[in-house]
């Protein structure tokens, strides 16, 4: 089976993965820089991410879910916010050990002050799409990583 131009399914399809591949090491690129700018690593910026921005209470469980991080990882990060007097971690009833990690008023200070100013620059980026190229650029991205999710591992969980 042909595409156009010439170029057999297999050619198309192996130049649009490495397209996204690329792109998403160009992704990785801008925040790397980005936190290599703001002083702290990927992870630290993604756990500060999640206490500012995203709605709810988080444990260090669901951060370790959330952002695909080891649970080694993120217990030094929030233990360093803990020692740093950015946070405390809280008791949730009901459980044997788990807890939710509160932001003291200096850490919400301190993470509005540098996650702020990149999401606003997120959000600006993101508007300069179309409500309907976010849908569609979302749903599609949303449904490959379900499908490598199946083929590396044989489930979409």
């Amino acid at each position: 089976m042909r595409g156009k131009g010439g170029h057999g399914v297999e050619d198309d399809s192996k130049k649009q993965l490495e397209s996204i591949n690329q792109q998403i090491k160009d992704l990785v690129g801008i925040y790397r820089g980005a936190v290599s700018r703001l002083g702290m690593s990927e992870n630290e910026l993604w756990i500060w991410y999640s206490l500012i921005f995203m709605d709810g209470d988080y444990s260090q469980q669901d951060i370790c879910v959330m952002w695909s991080l080891s649970k080694q990882t993120v217990n030094t990060i929030i233990s360093n916010l803990v020692r740093k007097g950015f946070a405390f971690l809280e008791a949730i009833p009901g459980t044997r050990n788990r807890k939710e990690i509160r932001l003291t008023q200096a850490g919400k200070d301190y993470g509005e002050s540098v996650v702020r100013p990149l999401f606003e620059v997120e959000r600006r980026a993101i508007e300069r799409l179309s409500a309907g190229e976010r849908m569609a650029c979302n749903a599609a991205f949303g449904k490959y990583i379900g499908f490598l999710r199946e083929e590396m591992y044989g489930t979409d969980t």
